[in-house]
């Protein structure tokens, strides 16, 4: 007996036939049975346990088509067969190809594509719910011909060989329907009791087959059907219609008696009318009561703070978080945002979804841990494996172990070397200490416990040779890491911390992980398969299991795709991305079949999917939708697509507008921030930046009243304070006493805010160990200062012969290169070249000092002169409390002793292009000698024992000249150019004795004076009075930078001289700065180019540099 019930959305066929069951099970009548589609088992369990109450299990059970044939495996004994799950599915799709790709025409390069392998399963899974075999695709084949018949006959190959893969062991879910079909006639089910169907809007080509077999052997048998009339109605009921229509056939056909009853709904709320008249034309007008709500809004992300705005204002009204339902079509697209608006508004929401496992930490261990072994141990991946957190590091260990490994570019084999890293965890430019030897041992320690488990893996997959095998070393990698306990504790950490959905899909990792291990070796058993083959069969299955999540409280809101809709009790539905282009969703592209073949085989007469009917699937979806809400109806579009393209609004937008005469509005999303204190929080903040609209004046007024102090720390973080400290922060970062080397006052110069994250928060961008200029320039000067000490007693460097220079250079390259670098031992070739080239530069500059000394009466009194020492370090008090000391060191000092007293010259060693400037120290850049120079004044006396006065400061090029000139010139001239290439820059006293004595005769070859008539000239020369003068103006400048130090100033005031020479040219901490002229205080500070008599002007007159 047939019964067919139809009738329109809420017409009450679910509640009929929920109400017969419910009568049964009071009458003591079983074998009640409610068949649904799969999505919608649990939901329709639940409202049948509401109605019938506790005695439903006994007399009736919810069941899908695939969980009817479970219950006929069960009842025939047939249940032993294990079925494969969705990893166990693609491996034997994997295996099959492998089998037969030598004979497909069109589908040979599935075997490498895992893409096309899940796309061959969804075929064969389409093929199979149709009713078709592979002789019946075979057949098929035979009569398209052409390019049809060839994908056709490839597709009857793989679905031969794919359950020939699954083998008798398992059972496949394509398979599984096909064999209820054929395993019915000897089951008692459908013998008695009455079958209800319900929630299906067409039937696929097996499971009608399955209801014609029911019927033809005497089940009762009701069908409900959502439709207005059997004949001619609205498109929205095609499929049904058609669905009924042919139930009907069939049973009179098999003279199964059939009757049909037809169920009147009445259109009480305006959702049911705009449902109604959908797609059909009417010139009546309705009163949609302020239950339907039309919205435009300018982006998604406007959209779902409206979804989020308006969820709070029904909750406010006396609604529940669970009577609210947002829907979107595709909702994939929206799944990011929807979720962090709602939680920035403070909504609790549940996603219905399926998380992607791939993304998750436990399989992108697994496929870092392969890469490593199958790889050759390159840096990224290794540290791909670390930073999952399941690897035993935490992460401030993977923090040290990288900088390392970064630092010395350690890749492949030297992680598998058995020796202990020996180099400085600072680079060349670190001193083997006490500390350091420390924080070097524990990096060692965490490279073993880095390293052990995968160097155990890849032995075990070196000695592996099947499938099972490969399956036993990645499950004896599981073990050694404890990934059981440490997913268990960290989804305990998880549900602490109140982040119960990630908790949830954590604990369900575990299970994903072990499932797709027992899947490959139960399927792939003793297939000879390497490390590299089995990792990609393993995570291919990996990927194809799903973490579902469940709702962790009752009360939440629920968002999903329009498919998955089908709660009941809704009485507040939004509806999202209700444009053109996704409301009816597009058709479906892709897949094995092109629309225009599945026209072609429906004409064949296999029951595929064909012409309208998806279009029809769609409309169908949308309709029951829109009928879901009780109470009320919302529907946004927005005005823009995600590419920035206007979007058109949907039809259902359209039909509304016209059924209840309503207009519509226009989303504001400022206006719906007022409504959640996170978000009337930032209003509020807009208001303390200035903002002037009524809104955010509104909401400083607010905080201001009920939380004073929430405002106050905003207004802590506001603009004038987002680049100062207090003065007790900038004392705890740089001390009572400010303690300040050269280099820090040029940074400190330089930019404040870049001083401030260097030596204040002590950032230290990471850099490779390499030859760049500090290295460079630290081994330069521990060569000359060598040197020049070794040859002092003889006479120095004028008097030593360049073979001895030669031979001291090179034994002092040699120590640094054993003391401070480590050896040659493991070096690459590259690092050898570069040393080599390096020792061949550093002679050529120690025999340039040594002539350039041969002409000079200075000699050098001191080397790597440190002012830190006691009584050499000026102090200098700090107007508003503190002080502030000087250190640093100095490369050189030299000395002329005349007339009792002794004329001292400052010189640094400069290995790049730096230049003295008198310009950049009036706006105190480039004052580093200056300051050794002005602080030798002050204590040279007692430092070396007699009256001192200064003589100047010079920046002696240490570098190799490279010349480009015409090939034709003398080795004179050759010479001249390349001393005019090593003419010093800086500041020497105009005085001519003193610049004889610094370079005998008129014909200065490295001085950077010009000599005229026995008259010296040059911006480089300063009288004694002048020297004076500028000592009292770098002092005054360094008592101001400390002074604005002291002061907790730490403003983004980058100098800028041009495009080309700016303090954020070079700056390492860019990332972290974003500096962006005008916010925050900051601005850049343009230094315009000073000539050496306007500075002499400005000083002489007392004026400011402006």
């Amino acid at each position: 007996m047939l019964r067919l019930i139809t009738g329109r959305a809420g017409a009450g066929k679910t509640a009929l036939i929920m109400e017969e069951i419910r009568r049964a099970a009071l009458s003591g009548e079983g074998g009640r049975v409610l068949l649904v589609p799969e999505q919608y088992s649990h939901e329709a369990e639940r409202e049948l346990a509401r109605v019938a109450g506790p005695r439903l299990p006994l007399y009736a059970e919810v069941l899908s088509f695939t969980g009817l044939a479970r219950k006929v495996e069960a009842e025939l004994g047939a249940a032993g067969r294990k079925a494969l799950e969705p990893g166990g599915r693609l491996l034997c799709m994997a295996l099959a190809l492998d089998g037969v790709y030598s004979r497909l025409r069109v589908y040979a390069g599935a075997r490498r594509s895992p893409e096309l392998q899940l796309e061959l399963l969804r075929a064969v899974d389409e093929l199979s719910a149709a009713g078709l075999d592979e002789a019946a695709v075979a057949e098929a084949a035979r009569m398209a011909g052409g390019a049809l018949g060839q994908k056709l006959e490839d597709l009857s190959l793989v679905m031969g060989a794919f359950l020939a893969a699954v083998g008798p062991e398992h059972t496949d879910a394509s398979e599984r329907l096909s064999r209820l079909l054929s395993r019915l006639p000897e089951s008692a089910f459908g013998r008695s009791g009455h079958i209800y169907v319900d929630g299906f809007t067409d039937f696929t080509g097996v499971e009608s087959r399955i209801l014609f077999e029911l019927l033809s052997r005497g089940a009762d048998m009701t069908v409900c059907l959502t439709l207005d009339s059997l004949e001619e109605g609205s498109e929205v009921f095609e499929l049904s219609r058609r669905t009924a229509r042919r139930l009907l056939r069939e049973a009179r056909e098999r003279g199964v008696p059939a009757r049909t009853e037809a169920l009147e709904a009445h259109a009480d709320s305006p959702a049911d009318i705009l449902a109604e008249y959908m797609l059909s034309y009417t010139e009546a007008r309705f009163d949609a009561a302020g239950r339907v709500e039309l919205y435009t809004a300018e982006s998604a992300a406007a959209e779902c703070e409206l979804a989020a705005s308006r969820a709070i204002e029904l909750a406010r009204a006396g609604c529940r978080w669970r009577d609210i339902a947002v829907a979107v079509r595709s909702f994939e697209d929206y799944r990011a945002q929807l979720e962090a608006a709602f939680a920035y508004y403070g909504v609790p929401l549940f996603t219905a979804r399926q998380t992607d496992i791939t993304q998750k930490p436990l399989p992108a261990l697994i496929s870092a841990a392969y890469e490593c072994v199958c790889g050759g141990w390159e840096q990224q991946d290794v540290f791909a494996y670390l930073r999952t957190g399941l690897a035993g590091l935490d992460a401030d260990e993977c923090d040290e172990l990288e900088n390392y490994c970064f630092t010395w570019n350690i890749r492949g084999a030297q992680w598998l070397s058995e020796r202990d890293w020996r180099m400085h965890p600072d680079g060349w430019q670190g001193k083997f200490d006490e500390a350091a030897r420390e924080r070097l041992a524990r990096i060692n320690d965490l490279r073993r416990r880095a390293a052990g488990p995968l160097l155990a893996l890849e032995h075990a997959c070196r000695e592996a040779g099947s499938a099972r095998e490969q399956a036993l070393a990645l499950a004896q990698l599981f073990e050694d890491l404890d990934l059981a306990e440490r997913l268990a504790a960290r989804a305990d950490e998880l549900e602490a911390s109140g982040r119960l959905q990630a908790a949830d899909e954590h604990a369900r990792l575990w299970d994903a992980a072990v499932s797709a291990l027992e899947q490959c070796s139960a399927v792939l058993g003793d297939v000879e398969l390497d490390a590299a083959g089995f990792s990609r069969l393993y995570l291919l299955a990996l990927s194809q299991y799903d973490v579902g999540v469940i709702p962790v409280s009752l009360d939440m809101v629920t968002a999903g795709d329009m498919d998955r809709m089908r709660r009941r009790h809704i009485k507040h539905l939004i509806i999202l991305g209700a444009s053109d282009e996704r409301l009816p969703g597009p058709t479906r592209e892709g897949g094995v079949f092109s629309p225009e073949e599945r026209r072609t085989l429906a004409e064949l007469g296999l029951p595929l999917d064909a012409g309208d009917a998806e279009l029809w699937r769609e409309f169908s979806l949308i309709y029951n939708c829109v009928c879901l809400p009780s109470e009320t109806l919302t529907i946004v579009s927005p005005s823009h697509g995600a590419d920035g393209a206007p979007a058109r609004p949907s039809f259902v937008m359209s039909r509304a507008e016209r059924l209840f005469g309503l207009s519509v509005g226009r989303a504001d999303s400022r206006a719906f921030r007022a409504c959640a204190p996170g978000p009337a929080l930032e209003l509020a903040a807009a208001a303390l930046c200035g903002a002037g609209d009524a809104l955010s004046r509104a909401a400083a007024e607010y905080f201001g009243r009920t939380a004073p102090e929430r405002l106050e720390r905003l207004r802590r973080l506001g603009p004038e304070q987002q680049r100062r400290l207090s003065e007790s922060s900038a004392r705890a970062l740089y001390g009572k006493e400010l303690r300040l080397s050269p280099s820090r006052v040029e940074k400190l110069a330089s930019c404040r805010f870049s001083y401030f994250l260097s030596y204040g928060l002590r950032a230290r961008p990471r850099r490779p160990a390499q030859f760049r200029a500090p290295e460079t320039g630290s081994f330069i000067h521990y060569v000359l200062q060598h040197v020049a000490e070794d040859t002092a007693p003889e006479g120095g460097l004028p008097a030593a012969a360049p073979e001895r220079l030669d031979a001291l250079t090179d034994e002092y390259a040699r120590r640094y290169l054993e003391e401070e670098l480590g050896g040659l031992e493991g070096r690459s070739a590259r690092f050898a070249y570069l040393y080599s080239r390096l020792s061949e530069s550093v002679r050529r500059i120690v025999r340039d000092m040594a002539q350039e000394l041969q002409n000079s009466d200075f000699r050098p009194l001191s080397f790597e002169l440190d002012f830190s020492r006691p009584g050499l370090s000026p102090t200098a008090e700090l107007p508003g409390g503190g002080s502030v000391r000087l250190g640093g060191i100095a490369d050189r000092v030299d000395g002329w002793l005349h007339g009792g007293r002794l004329y001292l010259r400052v010189v640094d060693y400069k290995t790049g292009r730096k230049s003295f400037s008198l310009s950049d120290v009036m706006y105190g850049l480039g004052m580093q000698m200056l300051l050794y120079l002005f602080a030798l004044d002050r204590a040279g006396e007692q430092l070396y024992g007699v009256e001192t006065a200064p003589a100047g400061v010079l920046y002696i090029p240490a570098r190799e000249v490279l010349l480009s000139e015409e090939h034709d010139l003398t080795d004179e001239e050759l010479e001249k150019k390349r001393l005019e290439k090593l003419r010093r820059s800086g500041l020497v006293l105009d005085e001519p004795e003193v610049l004889r004595a610094m370079e005998r005769g008129d014909g200065a070859q490295r001085l950077p004076v010009r000599w005229r008539d026995g008259v010296p000239s040059g911006d480089c020369l300063a009288s004694a009075e002048r020297l004076g003068l500028l000592g009292r103006r770098v002092e005054e400048t360094l008592r101001a930078l400390a002074g604005q130090l002291r002061a907790g100033s730490i403003t983004a005031d980058p100098c800028y001289k041009s495009a080309q020479e700016n303090a954020c040219l070079w700056c390492e901490y860019a990332e972290a700065c974003r500096f962006s002229e005008g916010e925050g205080g900051d601005r850049r500070r343009y230094l315009p180019k000073l000539s050496a008599t306007r500075v002499w002007d400005m000083l002489e007159g007392g004026g400011e540099n402006g």
